[in-house]
């Protein structure tokens, strides 16, 4: 997600482009899944669009600093709103969804696309309002929720096939990884190579594949049931877990600095020049020391922390009363 941020491409397309956006959308998926696996029905959804809102606030505010970055928070909250009923449904309707997404998405984006590039008149006035953006944004901008509801549904799935099961991380690291293999190799034969944030059928299938099977294989590798010989790679792999259980502390602090680097910048928010491969580890190796010392004491991280509280125990209300006044 840094990497992908800071690092300049030097005029190709980085590993990590567009790829890391995808992964961190699975596994929001896996998330939703998991919190409407162990809650009355009511609550689960009550929680997710209580965090669904308070990411659409978050995702506008981190706009509002107008960095060159195309943020993803509020697209995750939209998707998270749309995904509510999707919580509890059998797992042969979440793969319906989300194959019908990955198929249909991309051509509702073009047809939605091709129609606000046709408006005219007070249609196009009304479209190129600032009021307009974050419709517009979450229809077909850079993460169109008709095409990531693929990655989201997915998810859930996922979360529904028990994930402690080894059967179950080994099936994700197969089967993602031929959707991969289908999806790049596909795409290279169709005559148009997969390409970041495309929103084509192509690179939903060989990017939601792939990071189906990277999801798979850093289960089957650092899952506390897998086999002791990995108690090093666990070990080894523990300040980059540490600063995975944070992902929305440190994305929203790196969007931050940015915001502050750009500033500085000679050349402002019009380009990219401020991009540097040192400015990847002057912002990653702090996030993950950061992460590293704040889990010896806290399983959540600052602003984790803060949304689970703000939509599981509602701090405004007052308690309920248990006796009469008097």
């Amino acid at each position: 997600m840094i990497a992908a941020h800071t690092v300049p491409e030097d005029g190709g397309e980085a590993v990590w482009d567009g790829r890391s956006s995808v992964l961190f959308a699975l596994v929001a998926g896996i998330s939703l899944g998991l919190i409407s696996g162990g809650s009355a029905r009511s609550r689960s959804a009550r929680v997710v669009a209580l965090r669904a809102l308070l990411l659409i606030v978050l995702g506008i505010g981190l706009t509002l600093l107008e960095t060159p970055i195309a943020i993803i928070l509020d697209s995750y909250g939209l998707l998270f709103a749309v995904s509510i009923p999707l919580l509890f449904a059998p797992r042969w309707l979440l793969g319906v969804v989300a194959a019908v997404a990955a198929v249909a998405g991309p051509w509702l984006v073009t047809i939605l696309t091709a129609g606000v590039d046709a408006a005219s008149g007070d249609v196009a006035r009304l479209l190129q309002s600032p009021w307009a953006y974050f419709p517009e944004a979450w229809l077909y901008g850079v993460y169109p929720a008709p095409v990531w509801l693929a990655y989201v549904a997915t998810g859930i799935l996922i979360a529904r096939c028990d994930l402690r099961r080894p059967r179950t991380q080994a099936g994700m690291l197969v089967i993602g990884g031929v959707l991969a293999a289908a999806g790049y190799l596909g795409a290279l034969l169709g005559g148009a190579p997969v390409e970041a944030h495309s929103n084509t059928t192509s690179e939903v299938v060989a990017t939601g594949g792939l990071a189906v099977a990277i999801t798979g294989l850093l289960l089957l590798v650092l899952s506390p049931g897998a086999a002791r010989g990995r108690q090093v790679t666990r070990t080894i792999a523990r300040p980059l877990a540490a600063a995975g259980s944070m992902p929305l502390t440190l994305y929203s602090a790196q969007i931050i600095a940015i915001a502050i680097i750009v500033r500085l910048s000679p050349a402002g928010s019009d380009g990219l020049d401020w991009q540097a491969t040192p400015l990847f580890f002057a912002l990653a190796v702090p996030a993950v020391v950061f992460a590293s010392v704040w889990s010896l004491r806290f399983s959540q991280g600052p602003l984790e922390w803060l949304v689970s509280r703000l939509s599981t125990q509602r701090p405004w209300r007052a308690p309920r009363s248990t006796g009469a006044q008097h």
